[in-house]
């Protein structure tokens, strides 16, 4: 491993050679080494515990997160945020997961069985990487699938101005009759409802005609079905970015179809008389390249045709005159890099020749010569950015380059053993002594699991989190040592921009003012009843039973306030109360709302329908789990009538019904815009009694709990020390409208015992107990009122994956992922870790993490 030490020195060497000749390269590298300290950047791999997974599936995840410039493991950011994301861009969930004691960070995101399938998106971020770099965010597509996929076939056909849908059963080849179908659209529009007899056909006045799915429902099954248009786009990218005029050049193009996903053509380059000037075809991913020696009164056209034919063409860019260009080859682990010059070229050579790898200079130079060569050996596995830029320090060529070495990775299945002692596994590690890692290990079941050829902790952190765009299956490129080429390929199409390279050359520093998040944070505004202006000198005091979390703060000139160096699980609920600095209660207490990312507008290729290894057996074992685990069995039904009675409205009410009484959402809107407080206090409800000198409700001499949206707000103590407690109870209920509450739900005796956030504080079947507990509609802040009580979004509570043994059936495991450990720790190259098999017949073992010398680690086996 080449660490950055190294660059400090190859830069010593560098300007002092070079400040014999002028002060300016040791500027150029200064400004650049200004830039990477000024704006530390962090990168992020999230491994999952497989690729794929059914609807109800948990996906068990890690997060590895990294400083992008050494590749050393990070722990400036001690939370990161994973949310998942339906294909018409909906947020199905987010969670905030955080560093264990150790600085790893993992967790899980449930899904449910009645998800639609579809191609979701997983996103990961720390609140950094949000606030600074928002392009470089780790996406991933994630296949959730359904088991009654085994029951309908949804096909799909865009034409020009309509969309067909038709419905078979995939087992028998047969339409499916009399189903009931639904069509809605992102918006959340009904497209469509009817039946399925000879399929549907909608026009696109009626979806919308950017629409890239819909949500379509044939009975009880429901799935995201792409929409594909017939069209081709193509790019094309002169090496250096431009054609020099008389110099033989050569140009990538990359052809995607209406998926966006890379697609195989034959190009063909003809001149204005239609001669073949070169042709050429896709090497991977839509993509290719050719030669050519362009004349500046000449123009040229790329025709290309698909295996469909289907075709597309453009006209190439103007060659150059007066422009030079750069040049990239490599070859015996050396980097050649030329200067091509036009024929009639009159520049003097005085531009300047700069090498950065992640913005760390390593060269910089006017160029002498036509032709330079640098070693594999400067540089770390990674993308490296080769400039030419004139005196003034604008850019004239640039160009990536790959180097891949694989010295930095530890990607050897020999590191992997696997033995098998009675009814256990044990899988042991083999790495050099030198390594010390936390790494992640998932066993899956290789018979119905497929490799994951997408992504890799590798192809994450050396190429999909360095580069602009979509990456089209980057684990693919490191699959082969032999793919060097078409890395070179890939990065003659894509482009490097993690900082504004020509801004940093000019002496335009980019700083930033956001942190890394270290701890949660609620901040907001003090304000009068009569405007806006911001309260200065308010005391604010924000409190949380759970932890006995008390705080205070003073607002600022603005009239603003911040509380952090504090954190508490998701669902923890917080009263702020505010006073001005004369002790008045006449202010204002606004809260400002928490910011994320936009999930709108992201915007990925449509993957293809890829299927699991034996997909119809991959469903029948899925079934066969929800039969054992779950006691029942998933059934597609062509038409659903549901006659059931109505849903409780929060999960304490069925409760109220053996002892105590429901407030509906009903009642309450029917009594007026009245706080909480007022509404409990002044009307019967038996056994509620409100005692003044406790300032609260007591039920058989015992102070009443109050929950709210499943936190307690008290112990149910007596002693005086509680009633400070009881006074902030009674503010916040005063504080509470009834537009703000869902339902109220008064429970009495011994049933307030088995409420799982009170049951460990009390006597089982205990008589006396009562408690006040509160649904609100979200997060309530009162207006025109000195008091707010907010939910922000908390940490997960860390969960363990369960590895029992059970019975299963004889010629297959129920599970597909056997085993996850999140957080392995490897000292001196050794770690162990064993697990039950629970009936795989063949088992696939991959580690994945990034050792405290910037090594990655991507451990893959398969076993019996």
């Amino acid at each position: 491993m080449k660490h950055i030490n190294l660059i400090f020195i190859l830069l010593t060497a560098v300007a002092s050679s070079a400040l014999a000749q002028t002060v300016s390269s040791d500027t150029i590298a200064t400004r650049l080494w200004r830039q990477v300290n000024a704006f530390p950047q962090e990168k992020l791999y999230t491994q999952t515990d497989r690729a794929e997974y059914m609807c109800g599936d948990t996906i068990w995840m890690r997060h590895h997160v990294v400083d992008a410039l050494t590749g050393m493991p990070s722990y400036a950011s001690r939370y990161v945020y994973v949310e998942l994301v339906n294909p018409m861009g909906s947020m199905v969930s987010r969670i905030m997961m955080r560093q264990d004691e150790n600085g790893a960070i993992y967790g899980y995101m449930p899904t449910t069985t009645d998800m639609p399938s579809g191609q979701y998106m997983l996103r990961a971020y720390t609140r950094y990487m949000a606030g600074t770099t928002p392009d470089y965010l780790f996406i991933r597509s994630v296949r959730l699938r359904s088991v009654m996929e085994n029951s309908v076939k949804i096909t799909s056909h865009y034409g020009k101005s309509t969309v067909s849908l038709s419905f078979a059963n995939p087992q028998t080849g047969k339409t499916i009759h009399q189903a009931v179908v639904k069509v809605s659209s992102a918006d959340g529009d009904m497209a469509f409802t009817g039946n399925s007899d000879d399929g549907i056909r909608l026009h696109t006045l009626d979806i919308g005609s950017k629409q890239r799915c819909l949500l379509v429902e044939v009975g009880n099954y429901k799935e995201y079905v792409p929409l594909v248009r017939e069209r081709i786009d193509l790019q094309l990218m002169p090496e250096g970015g431009h054609l020099v005029a008389g110099q033989r050049c050569r140009v990538a193009y990359k052809a995607v179809d209406a998926t966006g996903l890379g697609i195989y053509v034959k190009a063909t380059v003809t001149d204005e008389l239609g001669n073949v000037i070169a042709e050429s075809k896709a090497a991977h991913c839509g993509m290719g390249f050719f030669y050519i020696t362009a004349q500046p009164e000449h123009s040229y056209k790329i025709t290309c045709m698909a295996a469909d034919d289907r075709q597309i063409s453009a006209i190439l860019p103007k060659a150059h005159t007066d422009v030079p260009a750069l040049s990239v080859a490599q070859n015996n682990g050396r980097i050649m890099v030329g200067v091509l010059r036009p024929d009639a070229s009159t520049t003097n050579g005085n531009e300047w020749l700069i090498v950065h790898q992640g913005g760390a200079p390593l060269f910089a130079n006017r160029v002498a010569s036509s032709s330079l060569s640098f070693s594999n050996d400067m540089f770390r596995d990674g993308i490296v950015h080769i400039v030419l830029a004139d005196n003034s320090m604008n850019i004239i060529s640039e160009r990536l380059v790959f180097v891949w070495s694989g010295t930095d990775v530890y990607d050897s299945d020999n590191s992997v053993a696997v033995s098998s002692d009675s009814n256990m596994r044990t899988v042991r590690l083999s790495l050099p002594d030198s390594v010390m890692a936390d790494c992640a290990v998932s066993v899956t079941d290789a018979t119905t699991v497929s490799n994951d050829t997408a992504n890799n902790i590798v192809s994450t952190l050396l190429l999909s989190q360095e580069l602009k765009g979509y990456i089209e299956q980057p684990a693919w490129y490191f699959a082969d040592r032999g793919r060097s080429g078409y890395l070179d390929l890939l990065m003659l199409t894509q482009g490097w921009r993690r900082y504004d390279i020509q801004k940093t050359l000019k002496g335009n520093t980019q700083t930033v003012t956001i942190r890394p998040e270290t701890s949660m944070s609620i901040s907001g505004k003090v304000t009068s009843n009569v405007t806006t202006k911001g309260r200065k000198g308010s005391s604010v005091m924000m409190s949380s039973n759970r932890g006995g979390l008390v705080d205070e703060t003073t607002t600022d000139d603005n009239g603003l306030f911040h509380f952090n160096n504090f954190e508490m699980p998701d669902s923890t609920g917080y009263m702020l109360m505010t006073r001005s600095a004369k002790g008045s209660t006449n202010s204002v207490l606004l809260i400002d709302n928490a910011e994320y990312p936009a999930v709108n507008n992201i915007i990925t290729p449509i993957m293809s329908d890829t299927t699991m290894r034996g997909d119809m057996e991959t469903m029948k074992r899925y079934a066969d789990r929800i039969a054992m685990v779950n006691g029942g069995r998933v059934v597609f039904l062509p038409e659903v009538e549901v006659n059931s009675k109505r849903v409780p409205k929060t999960e304490y009410e069925n409760l109220t019904k053996i002892n105590g009484k429901s407030i509906s959402e009903t009642e309450l809107m029917n009594m007026g815009n009245k706080s909480i407080f007022d509404v409990l206090r002044w009307n019967a409800y038996p056994g509620l009694m409100f005692d003044s000198s406790y300032n609260w409700f007591l039920y058989h001499m015992r102070p009443t709990y109050l929950v709210v949206d499943g936190t307690v707000w008290n112990t149910g103590d007596t002693a005086m020390d509680s009633l400070s407690l009881y006074m902030a109870q009674t503010t916040l209920l005063q504080s509470l409208r009834t537009r703000d509450v869902l339902q109220i739900d008064i429970l009495k005796g011994a049933i307030v015992g088995t409420l799982p956030v009170i049951s460990g504080n009390v006597r089982a079947m205990d008589m006396d107990l009562s408690a006040i507990v509160i649904t609100t509609k979200g997060t309530t802040r009162t207006q025109n009122n000195h008091v707010a009580y907010v939910r922000p979004l908390g940490y997960q509570r860390p969960a363990a994956f369960y590895n029992p043994k059970y019975q299963v059936p004889e010629e297959y495991a129920l599970r597909q992922t056997i085993y996850w450990n999140p957080s392995v720790r490897i000292n001196n190259g050794k770690a162990v870790v064993q697990f039950m098999p629970n009936g795989a017949k063949k088992y696939r073992v991959t580690v994945e993490g990034v050792d405290k010398s910037s090594r990655l680690i991507h451990l893959e086996k398969e076993t019996e």
